[in-house]
């Protein structure tokens, strides 16, 4: 009985922490970070403000935190297992997840990069929490895709932080509309020749 008593009260303590993340979300994006209050955060996820405290320190904890959860999540089940040989697959899967991605917490985008530029110490800690753990694994594979003679020679670091940035950088101008020439292309077209202006690149 004790292992089926322990999964739960786990399952329940994770539940919980996604049930005040997406909260966090929802205030972050209507209030902006500095305005959002642990108060309205608890009322967004149905909590007493009290729990907020038994899972995160502070606010600051709780945004990157939330930040972390939201760019990993669905991640997780692309890069946590054996990563498909065929670099369009791989390169299609990520760009759609990614996309998705926006498009669910892209009014997270404003509130979220503003603070991110503001604060330095926010700028280093994101980059260790949530850009290297998603990079290392990309530029592991384009290595090994290096080392088999599949792609160039080139630098899997310059590589990866190339594709991370085209990709957000053309989701975000399609979020947005800054740009009304992106009302013409759909989703799949923008992954498509993503993916093609990546692999004709990289490949040999």
């Amino acid at each position: 009985m004790l292992p089926t008593s322990i999964n739960f009260k786990e399952q329940m303590t994770e539940t919980r922490r996604t049930q005040i993340l997406l909260g966090a979300a929802q205030v972050f994006a209507e209030k902006g970070f500095h305005k959002a209050t642990t108060k309205k955060i608890a009322k967004a996820a149905g909590i007493s403000e009290g729990t907020i405290y038994n899972y995160f320190d502070n606010k600051r904890e709780l945004l990157v935190a939330m930040i972390e959860f939201i760019s990993m999540q669905s991640l997780k089940n692309i890069l946590g297992g054996e990563l498909p040989q065929d670099p369009h697959e791989l390169f299609t899967l990520i760009l759609r997840d990614r996309q998705q991605l926006i498009q669910g917490y892209g009014y997270l985008l404003a509130p979220v990069v503003a603070e991110i530029f503001a604060d330095t110490e926010l700028r280093e800690e994101l980059y260790q929490k949530v850009v290297i753990p998603i990079s290392s694994h990309l530029e592991k594979y384009i290595q090994t895709q290096i080392d088999v003679g599949q792609f160039r020679q080139l630098d899997p670091v310059i590589a990866t932080r190339t594709i991370m940035g085209a990709m957000l950088l053309n989701f975000a101008l399609k979020l947005t509309n800054l740009d009304s020439r992106y009302g013409y292309f759909s989703d799949d077209t923008i992954v498509e020749q993503l993916v093609m202006i990546f692999l004709k690149g990289m490949m040999k």
